[in-house]
């Protein structure tokens, strides 16, 4: 498994908003490769500010095509990206 860890650039919420649909549909069309996934916050009712993917893949560079064919890396919205090979620890599988 692979952690992909998304950051926003500043004052990218008008460029998040226009690609949201594309991105949602993305993330349906390839639910088979995501374990979970889900935005960061700066507080718990604010704004998106970038998004934690763990993904299933077979390699880094099935992860890192995997981000990079996301509409929202696409158009700009992240200003970094990491992709990181991940165990799960907890809770025990």
């Amino acid at each position: 498994m692979y952690a992909i860890v998304c950051f926003d650039r500043p004052d990218s919420a008008a460029l998040r908003a226009a690609h949201r649909a594309a991105h949602m549909d993305f993330l349906e069309k390839n639910s088979n490769k995501i374990v979970y996934g889900g935005p960061l916050k700066g507080r718990a009712d604010g704004p998106s500010t970038g998004a934690i993917i763990v993904v299933d893949c077979a390699s880094r560079e099935e992860a890192e095509a995997f981000i990079a064919s996301d509409p929202f890396q696409r158009a700009g919205v992240y200003e970094s990206v990491a992709v990181r090979a991940f165990k799960q620890a907890f809770p025990r599988q």
